[in-house]
């Protein structure tokens, strides 16, 4: 059975924390928010380590969330088992790898205002996604793959992906 050390979920949840990001406990190898810590999913989401902690030690094999709207990010989620591409001509930014494809991480510049799919294209940010180091329910570890600063959107992907044009 795969298991997180709870070390290694604080570790991350400090990063993230530094970079004035919101995080909340998951159920362990889900993407279900951990109810028996949290009453209001990705609303009692935190930026205090000390809660963390606390979590962590009440079930040291929580999953790891990340409140995308509290955070100011809207993250794309890649889903390659529904046609989800990459296009490499995006700019670098913060990448995470998943059980079936990649969440990549952007600033958010237009707040509410994006459509919620493209084509195999999940599209966070109101709720919150499943980050490094917790485990996919397929078993497979999230895991960084670029920890480039978090870039704004390409120009053409904030086009696409937009609800309304300006």
């Amino acid at each position: 059975m795969l298991k997180i050390e709870s070390a290694k979920v604080i570790e991350a949840a400090e990063q993230y924390i530094a970079k004035g990001w919101w995080v909340l406990p998951c159920l362990p190898k889900s993407k279900e928010p951990h109810f028996g810590l949290i009453k209001r999913a990705y609303l009692d989401a935190t930026n205090d380590i000390e809660t963390v902690k606390l979590w962590a030690k009440l079930d040291p094999n929580m999953n790891l969330g990340i409140n995308a709207i509290k955070s100011g990010l809207v993250i794309l989620d890649i889903d390659f088992r529904n046609g989800g591409k990459i296009d490499l001509s995006w700019d670098k930014t913060f990448t995470v790898k998943t059980g079936d494809g990649f969440h990549l991480y952007y600033q958010d510049s237009q707040p509410g205002q994006y459509r919620s799919t493209i084509t195999g294209v999940d599209i966070k940010y109101k709720g919150y996604v499943v980050a490094a180091p917790s485990i996919h329910p397929s078993g497979h570890h999230y895991e960084i793959v670029d920890d480039s600063p978090v870039s704004k959107l390409p120009i053409e992907l904030e086009e696409t992906i937009c609800r309304f044009q300006f």
